[in-house]
């Protein structure tokens, strides 16, 4: 009884041993993930918004240094009686502009943290769906990647991924 199932154990081993020489090599996988969120259709998109709403928060506050500019010329031909009022009106509103460029600042920082979000979470869907299609058992991005030969970038194809997913919604 030993001596059958010591053969059937070689025998076992030796198919694994044969199987395993005949296997194909894992498929390792580099995906540039700024590249993909700068050039697929969903990041210009994003980016587009993005800028839209920078140069909204910037015309806004260039008016409103404006004005302030204009309440400091005004100030010069003020009558003494009248220039301390004015002077406070323009302190107020200086801190007015601050807290709106601080405001601003701080939507459009949040803005892009979401834009952002929500595309990785796109592109990682991307990825994990080129993976599995591609029989793929690494994919790791590109910045953590300090070197790696340009024939295993799927970046790529990644893209062209997903501007099509997105041309079917």
């Amino acid at each position: 009884m030993k001596a059958v199932c010591g053969i059937v154990l070689a025998g076992l081993m030796v198919v694994f041993i044969l199987n395993g020489c005949n296997a194909e090599q894992p498929k390792i996988a580099v995906v540039d993930m700024a590249r993909v969120m700068g050039e697929s259709q969903e990041g210009k998109k994003a980016n587009a918004e993005l800028d839209e709403l920078v140069k909204e928060k910037r015309a806004a506050a260039v008016l409103k240094a404006e004005e302030i500019d204009k309440a400091k010329k005004a100030l010069d031909k003020e009558p003494a009686a009248t220039r301390k009022s004015r002077e406070d009106e323009l302190v107020r509103m200086s801190g007015e502009y601050r807290k709106m460029v601080s405001a601003s600042e701080t939507e459009v920082r949040e803005k892009a943290a979401a834009l952002r979000s929500g595309l990785l979470k796109e592109i990682k869907s991307i990825v994990d769906t080129v993976g599995t299609e591609d029989k793929y058992v690494l994919i790791v991005s590109a910045e953590n990647a300090p070197y790696f030969q340009k024939a295993i970038d799927v970046t790529d194809k990644v893209i062209t991924k997903y501007n099509e997913l997105q041309g079917t919604k």
